[in-house]
């Protein structure tokens, strides 16, 4: 379970790097789609505690799938769920497999490919460093030497960052968290750069590993809905309107919160820096 838990993590928020521009095969638009269904399709990945997972009695839980109930209550349409990946998941709204999927990174590249809505929260970034092993300040300078070996999961945004804060540092470019937390724990590097829910969740589930640092200066990038491109944005325009909603009035924080707490991590514990 451990191993599954960790491999299927993914950064902050569930960002990759820009997937290629497919073309789109299906004509139907995603309004009308969901309203001749009467349900609203959502992409949701599996085991991947704090955003959604299933409990004992098969439910899906988490802020991505009261988000998505919360949408589908608006629109008075029944809530559905479908599992993807974030390999996938572009393929998937784009072939009409779901209608959205709560959290993307809307990078210019992307926004070639689908439509997005937002942004729904921001998530800062977050070091897992190794048991023993302190860098010299709280700085993203401070990582930013050859002597400071840091690890990533390549295609997420964390990778983007490192590069761009920390360049000079020894980076270890990985395949998954999996492997980032065991080249940490085994020595292999000195730190690993998550988004900060993954880091939050990774603490809690392995206590073992060393303290978590948010380097300085705070750096956040914003998640958004996807859905896909079509003339009729109707949709779109409802999602926009629905995420600048429920983000003001903070509904969209407390469902993420509450999502922690449901997990096992007690929001006073939290940071107190801490936002979304």
């Amino acid at each position: 379970m451990r191993r599954t838990y960790l491999s299927i993590l993914a950064a902050a928020g569930m960002s990759l790097l820009a997937p290629p521009v497919f073309a789109q095969t299906t004509t139907t638009s995603v309004w009308a789609d969901i309203m001749a269904k009467k349900k609203l399709t959502t992409c949701i990945v599996p085991s991947y505690q704090p955003y959604s997972w299933k409990d004992d009695k098969g439910v899906w839980q988490g802020f991505v799938a009261e988000m998505a109930r919360n949408v589908a209550g608006a629109l008075r349409v029944e809530p559905e769920f479908t599992k993807t990946s974030f390999r996938t998941v572009v393929l998937d709204l784009q072939a009409g497999k779901c209608h959205a999927f709560f959290g993307f990174n809307a990078t210019p590249e992307r926004a070639l490919a689908i439509d997005f809505a937002g942004p729904l929260y921001t998530l800062s970034f977050i070091f897992i460093n190794r048991k023993g092993w302190e860098p010299p300040g709280k700085g993203w300078a401070d990582y930013n030497t050859p002597d400071a070996r840091v690890c990533y999961v390549i295609g997420q945004s964390q990778e983007q960052q490192i590069k761009r804060w920390a360049p000079k540092s020894t980076q270890i470019a990985l395949q998954t968290t999996d492997e980032c937390l065991l080249a940490v724990q085994s020595g292999r590097a000195d730190t690993y750069v998550a988004a900060t829910l993954d880091g939050l969740a990774t603490k809690h589930k392995n206590p073992n590993v060393g303290n978590l640092l948010f380097p300085q200066p705070s750096y956040a990038l914003p998640s958004y809905a996807g859905m896909r491109l079509d003339s009729d944005s109707r949709f779109q325009k409802f999602l926009q309107r629905w995420s600048e909603y429920n983000r003001a009035n903070g509904n969209i924080t407390e469902w993420l919160v509450g999502a922690l707490e449901q997990y096992g991590i007690p929001r006073d514990s939290l940071p107190k820096d801490i936002s979304f």
